[in-house]
């Protein structure tokens, strides 16, 4: 389904530790399953958090900027969407993109230009306290660990007014979306896939098991077979594969998470992707979204 990081980069994890709290939630009902699998091609290393002020600079693929209203708060939100293409009367699929803690939409760029190309309708949000959704809030970096895992836990509302919005939007499939995460921008991902029955397919871009107050192993047993790739840095590796092992193991050995391995390698701009890995990630959410398609 990149962005620096798309998923971009899957990249070498990072992130803040914080107080672990845990959610119960249902299994998931009707999924699909996948088989697992695996890949090795170059990726970049991840973008550090921004500690500086909102506005992300536009970049050549960039979509349209749009003003969204989280869930439940309405706290105002900016994206970017680049709308479906005409496509004799056919509705598109919908993606749902979610930069890391500390990262911004245009991280994720890269990733959403192909996905655009490969025939969905993507958005990429500034969560609220990042980029230019962070209005009158202290940068990230700022941020003590307690009010990065309140931050980060009311950011699930943002990502449900996005999946609202974007269902809502012409030419969209209202119950066809799948989602994007990096690092622990996962964490979010799947836990609203976890309550949201639309989600078609996910792509975890180097998750972290837990982060700011989210079990990610857990969460991921929810997901009842929902068919996702996972991808992984070498040293990432064995946490990814313990990740599927748990999820499959509470699914009665289903086996629905892909798993693909990457090697990090240093590069000058964090946002630009090994085109072997968007490639990838855009063929795994076709065969899942669009089979016919795909074939």
């Amino acid at each position: 389904m990149a962005l620096a990081g798309v998923l971009c980069a899957v990249l070498c994890a990072t992130g803040s530790s914080a107080a672990l709290t845990s959610a119960q939630d249902g299994p998931r009902a009707n999924a699909t399953s996948g088989a697992s699998s695996s890949a090795a091609v170059a990726a970049p290393t991840p973008r550090q958090p921004d500690a500086s002020p909102a506005a992300s600079t536009p970049r050549g693929n960039a979509g349209e900027r749009v003003e969204i209203p989280a869930a439940e708060d309405k706290r105002p939100l900016v994206g970017s969407f680049w709308a479906p293409k005409a496509s004799n009367g056919q509705i598109a699929p919908g993606v749902v993109l979610v930069h890391q803690p500390g990262g911004r939409r245009d991280d994720l760029v890269e990733v959403a230009a192909r996905l655009h190309k490969q025939g969905f309708a993507v958005l990429a949000l500034d969560l609220r306290g990042h980029g230019e959704s962070r209005g009158s809030d202290k940068p990230w970096a700022e941020l003590t660990e307690d009010e990065r895992t309140r931050t980060w836990a009311f950011a699930l509302r943002d990502l449900r007014g996005g999946a609202t919005w974007l269902a809502k939007q012409s030419g969209v499939h209202s119950s066809n979306v799948c989602m994007v995460g990096d690092r622990a921008g996962c964490t979010l991902v799947v836990r609203h896939a976890t309550r949201d029955e639309t989600v078609r397919a996910l792509v975890l871009l180097d998750p972290p098991r837990e982060q700011l107050g989210f079990n990610l192993g857990k969460d991921i047993e929810a997901l009842a077979g929902l068919p996702t790739l996972i991808a992984a840095t070498k040293e990432s590796q064995s946490s990814a594969q313990a990740i599927a092992a748990e999820g499959e193991k509470a699914n009665d050995g289903m086996k629905y998470i892909e798993i693909a391995v990457f090697k990090g390698v240093a590069v000058s701009t964090p946002t630009e992707i090994d085109k072997n890995l968007t490639a990838q990630i855009a063929k795994f959410l076709a065969d899942k979204a669009m089979p016919k398609k795909a074939k």
